[in-house]
């Protein structure tokens, strides 16, 4: 008998402890957008990604590059510039500009080539924990899915913990069921590069 009370004690102190150590974290729609998708949808170049550099009549700059660590890209002839944050017209437009004291009228396209800048993060209960690398926009569930998707001992509460700002973080969350029966407004909710999933 006291063996048995014992083994209940346990169970209810381990039940207690799982719910004590659930992640706090605001409802997810409450997430807004990231850095890593503009208005329209379109990427924003990062950190390692590569980029197709076309100059019209002008070879000697024409080419493909790769945005360094710090986001910086150098295309010869001009000094190296902030690319990080920026679609890829943006980056053109730049481009242009910078070109136009070194040549009459610089025609100028910028086109995405390889990302290497988008990468996600899973932990807790899911098959594969670690980063996994995107390259075009991802919805939760797609992303559970590259995961593995949940272990036998998921509780089903996912948390998205996403860099808002420079130096600051917030946490959201939601079911995995609602994320499966694509409620209200799961379905419009995209990774964005940096982001941490947590399934308890």
């Amino acid at each position: 008998m006291t063996q048995i009370l014992s083994a209940i004690v346990f169970l209810l102190t381990v039940i207690h402890l799982g719910c004590s150590l659930r992640i706090p974290a605001a409802d997810l729609s409450q997430l807004k957008s990231g850095r890593t998708f503009d208005r329209q949808g379109g990427f924003k170049i990062g950190p390692g990604d590569e980029v197709n550099v076309l100059v019209y009549g002008e070879d000697r700059i024409s080419g493909t590059y790769r945005v360094s660590p710090t986001g910086l890209l150098a295309i010869p002839l001009l000094s190296p510039m902030q690319a990080t944050g920026q679609s890829p017209s943006q980056l053109a437009f730049r481009i242009k500009n910078a070109l136009g004291g070194l040549i009459k009228d610089p025609k100028v396209s910028v086109s995405l080539t390889g990302v290497r800048s988008f990468q996600v993060f899973f932990n807790g209960e899911v098959q594969r924990v670690g980063a996994v690398n995107l390259d075009n926009r991802t919805s939760f569930l797609q992303a559970l899915t590259l995961a593995g998707g949940l272990t036998e001992f998921a509780s089903g509460r996912i948390v998205l913990i996403r860099k808002i700002g420079a130096n600051q973080t917030k946490r959201f969350a939601t079911s995995y069921e609602d994320i499966l029966l694509g409620k209200n407004y799961i379905d419009q909710v995209t990774l964005e590069s940096g982001d941490i999933i947590i399934a308890e």
